[in-house]
């Protein structure tokens, strides 16, 4: 981590970033990786992950093909290479919207700090944020595209999103790299009251390199807050989603969808808080595994004391292809308030053999029918996107998947570990 730690010292940046980053170097070399033994890294290959030659990611320059995501005319789109902010375009001046390096020192690393190590890594080496701001009562109708770009090496991108009162916007987010990368990204949301977030992420790295994100949303009151999260690349790739509900009336809504072959494990964790009253939060969950892949899913709701009326639902489902793939799924309710409402449910298994029999009655092929089931099964998450190149990416994912199933044309998948 040597050569790590030297580049980072080098960036020219403002004295609280430098001690933020000093901080988080310090708790980074306390720490260390996690232990493969802690429960909550027990699926993650760990043994698999060398740091010592590890280098900053050189970053790229070029930004061809930026406007595709977000439509004709996105507001924005800004393109990070290695962590670094390489270009912000803006189509026009748009009242109200700022995106920019200028993070504020009283909000970067406010929800997500250098509180497990890969947060630390990212606090500690990202070269800088881009924070993208929203004034009060602004309501930005095109989207704002952020395109990732993840060379060799390991990037430390991280984003700010800050909408005022009543303001409203879209991100669009795209993670692209090699699989010879190394990525350790954090996103922090703050949605003032009465405004409107929505986020949508696509990753599609090398199945060869590893992912860890972070993203936590605080949502004010009568605020809303939506995610769509979608992995379709890297060889680890874990997601840990939190939403804390402080506002009365704050809503959540994450939706996440995983598609694995090979050897990939897609491990998303959850957490939605709901601290203030009549908070609502709704978590819909699903992955596909094939060949020798595997899924974790584990996701906590919690109900503080004083969340009266606060109401939460979780559901996750994994189609499991082939007789190696795997899923995992622990949804967990935590509740210290008497006067709320909470459910989760999860289902894990091949596909229904019902269904397959009902279309290939009807004369549709076997290979036919296996894929219109899987194209179903994710038909809301592409919808939910609202971008033609995103939705294609996925799309595109589970294509492939039909095709790498095991000779057994009706799936032999196991129900769990």
């Amino acid at each position: 981590m040597t050569r790590l730690t030297t580049a980072a010292l080098e960036f020219d940046e403002p004295s609280w970033r430098r001690e933020q980053r000093v901080a988080a170097l310090g708790i980074w070399k306390d720490r260390g990786l996690p232990d493969p033994a802690d429960d909550v890294w027990k699926y993650a290959p760990l043994n698999e992950l060398t740091l010592d030659d590890l280098e900053l990611a050189t970053p790229s320059h070029a930004t061809a093909g930026a406007a595709a995501i977000g439509g004709h005319a996105p507001a924005v789109v800004a393109y990070v290479s290695g962590g670094h902010v390489i270009d912000i375009a803006t189509n026009d001046e748009i009242d109200g919207l700022s995106v920019s390096t200028e993070a504020p020192p009283t909000e970067l690393g406010r929800l997500v700090g250098p509180d497990d190590a890969f947060a630390a890594m990212n606090l500690a080496y990202s070269p800088g944020a881009i924070f993208v701001e929203v004034a009060p009562g602004a309501r930005i109708e095109r989207p704002v595209v952020l395109l990732v770009d993840c060379p060799d090496g390991a990037s430390f991108p991280r984003v700010l999103v800050r909408v005022g009162e009543r303001g409203s916007v879209r991100v669009l987010e795209h993670v692209t790299g090699p699989s010879a990368s190394f990525v350790a990204s954090v996103a922090e949301y703050v949605v003032g009251a009465g405004a409107t977030l929505e986020v949508a992420s696509v990753q599609s790295l090398g199945t060869s390199c590893w992912s860890v994100a972070r993203t936590r949303a605080s949502i004010g009151a009568g605020a809303t807050f939506r995610q769509v999260a979608v992995g379709l690349g890297a060889r680890y790739d874990r997601v840990r989603a939190d939403a804390l509900l402080e506002g009365e009336g704050a809503t959540s809504e994450l939706q996440t969808a995983h598609v694995g072959t090979g050897d990939q494990v897609h491990d998303l964790r959850t957490m939605q808080v709901h601290i203030g009253r009549r908070t609502i939060s709704r978590l819909h969950s699903k992955a596909a595994v094939t060949d020798r892949a595997g899924s974790i899913y584990s996701g906590l709701i919690t109900m503080r004391h004083g969340a009266k009326k606060g109401d939460a639902r979780q559901v996750n489902n994994s189609l499991v292809l082939s007789a190696e793939a795997r899923a995992d799924s622990v949804p967990n309710l935590d509740i210290e308030e008497n006067d709320v409402q909470c459910a989760h449910a999860s289902t894990v298994g091949p596909l229904d053999p019902e269904q397959r029999w009902y279309l290939e009655s009807r004369g549709v092929a076997p290979v036919d029918a296996v894929q219109l089931i899987i194209t179903g099964f994710f038909h809301e998450i592409e919808g939910l996107l609202h971008d033609d190149v995103l939705a294609a990416r996925l799309h595109d994912a589970i294509g492939g998947l039909s095709s790498r199933r095991s000779d057994d044309p009706h799936g032999t998948g196991s129900s769990g570990r």
